[in-house]
């Protein structure tokens, strides 16, 4: 008996020390101090397999939420325009689609002002999940656009992570923007988080949606915890990329990004450890709930923009850098179809606003819905006279940005331009020809042009205050539909270029 009872008393001293050790687990598991964030960006275009990745995100996260691990999700923005479905609704079928999925919060990017200050406020209220955009404000007020916020405190679980945003310094140019002002970054972001960390957050995040990497040193010195950012573009530039584990950093547009932090101690960030993973669309199954949405979204597209309005006899190629960097023959189209509806002397199109990337084969149908994802912004037609010598300005300005294929590359119809882009900026312009003549520069011409340039975008500013010239058609009309007429009324295209663009360091053959 004395044997048995000691037995029995030993065996209790064992599993009281077992529930202790079990007791204090916790605290040295792997789970202690750990948390997942998923990170996602620019998905604009719903019937896109790189852009519209909404219900592959929705079972990865669907997933990750089962587990007990704490998930935070980011969303980088990027997506409410331009796109398809947006050119009708100013991308609301967007903030939609995330309503169902839950972010803990949005950052702002630069085609997020699509459709302008307004829109983009309309949006933040439609919005069941919070905008940031640490670095602009109201011109007026010195306060963050109505509907966003300079810094967000996200929760999940017992852990809080602040997150700070930053907008490119060259949106309020490219996007043709009145109501606000971007700050400095760095002052922005230093002030906004020291504000978080007197709020006792556990890290800080700053999604970037800037190209330049001016913002990695608030990394290096702790300002921030981690920097979050995508862009597929860093592919195919030599931009040099920074190494760093908590740089999360996606290259591939159908990627998103799964970020396992471990260690996590406010007193010793050192302590971190970062497994990130990324996951393209297409290698995941789709969650069936949000799956139907999208399809909703795309039957009513398919019902819009389906029709066939021509065929094209030659074919034509809109990848982002041949709009914006040479002669294109469907640049070419545009143009001319905006000289012949408002009988100008001149039609020019800012390779920007041609946004579709897209292979149109010898003898493809042409339907709505290509010309529309080629031209996805709302803009209008209006003709301003100006004179020679503006005209060659605005094209020394699209000629700014040639080596870095930006948007504001002018596409011309009437005109015959030779350059050197090898030349200093500003000086690239050889000659231009009008019909075959030499460009008086104290003429006056009458050019066709979007209202955004018409307005200054691209820093096009050197016919402010010319006078507008009335045309006989309708002036209400977009530019997509003036072009989806032009080609109704032709049936049978065959754009092609014609020299209308000469670059004197191209290789004659």
């Amino acid at each position: 008996m004395l044997f048995i009872r000691r037995n029995f008393f030993l065996y209790l001293l064992f599993a009281l020390c077992i529930f202790q050790i079990n007791a204090k687990a916790p605290e040295n598991s792997r789970n202690a101090g750990e948390i997942n964030i998923l990170f996602a960006s620019d998905m604009n275009e719903i019937s896109s397999v790189k852009k519209g990745g909404y219900a592959s995100v929705a079972y990865m996260l669907k997933q990750q939420r089962e587990k007990t691990t704490p998930l935070f999700f980011f969303f980088g923005g990027g997506s409410i325009g331009p796109s398809l479905l947006s050119s009708f609704d100013r991308g609301s079928h967007i903030i939609d689609l995330l309503n169902a999925i839950e972010p803990d919060v949005m950052s702002i990017s630069k085609r997020d002002f699509s459709f302008f200050e307004d829109e983009l406020s309309l949006r933040s209220y439609e919005a069941a999940f919070p905008f940031i955009a640490t670095n602009i404000i109201e011109s007026e007020t010195k306060q963050p656009l109505d509907g966003l916020f300079k810094s967000v405190v996200t929760q999940q679980g017992n852990y809080t992570i602040g997150v700070l945003s930053t907008l490119s310094d060259n949106a309020i140019t490219e996007y043709n923007l009145k109501r606000i002002t971007i700050t400095d970054k760095q002052k922005a972001i230093i002030t906004e988080a020291k504000k978080l960390r007197d709020k006792n957050v556990d890290l800080i995040v700053l999604i970037n949606s800037s190209r330049n990497n001016d913002v990695f040193p608030l990394l290096m010195d702790n300002t921030v915890d981690f920097i979050f950012q995508k862009d597929s573009l860093a592919l195919t530039s030599n931009r040099i990329i920074p190494q760093h584990p908590r740089h999360i950093f996606i290259r591939e547009e159908d990627q998103f990004a799964l970020i396992n932090i471990s260690g996590i101690d406010k007193k010793n960030q050192d302590l971190i450890k970062v497994d990130t993973q990324f996951y393209s669309y297409t290698d995941l199954d789709k969650e069936s709930n949000m799956q139907k949405l999208v399809e909703r979204y795309q039957e009513r597209l398919s019902t819009l923009l389906d029709e066939v309005i021509g065929i094209t006899r030659t074919p034509i190629n809109t990848q982002r850098t041949l709009v914006r960097s040479k002669e294109n023959n469907f640049a070419n189209f545009v143009a001319d179809a905006l000289k012949e509806y408002t009988e100008a002397d001149i039609g020019i199109v800012n390779g920007g606003s041609i946004r579709g990337e897209n292979v149109y084969v010898k003898n493809q149908n042409i339907t709505r819905r290509h010309i529309i994802s080629e031209l996805p912004y709302r803009n209008r037609i209006l003709v301003l006279q100006i004179s020679g010598i503006q005209i060659r300005e605005a094209i020394e300005n699209g000629l700014t940005g040639i080596d870095k294929a930006l948007g504001k590359f002018l596409q011309v119809s009437g005109l015959q331009v030779t350059y050197d882009r090898q030349l200093p900026i500003n000086e690239r312009v050889i000659s231009i020809k009008h019909n075959g003549e030499k460009l008086v520069n104290n003429k006056i011409y009458k050019v066709a042009m979007s209202d955004y340039l018409a307005s200054g975008g691209d820093d096009f500013t050197m016919w402010q205050g010319a006078q507008n010239f009335v045309y006989r058609n309708p002036n209400d009309m977009l530019i997509s539909d003036i072009v989806i007429n032009y080609i109704r009324k032709k049936g049978k295209i065959a754009p092609k270029t014609e020299n209308r663009l000469i670059d004197l360091t191209e290789p004659k053959y």
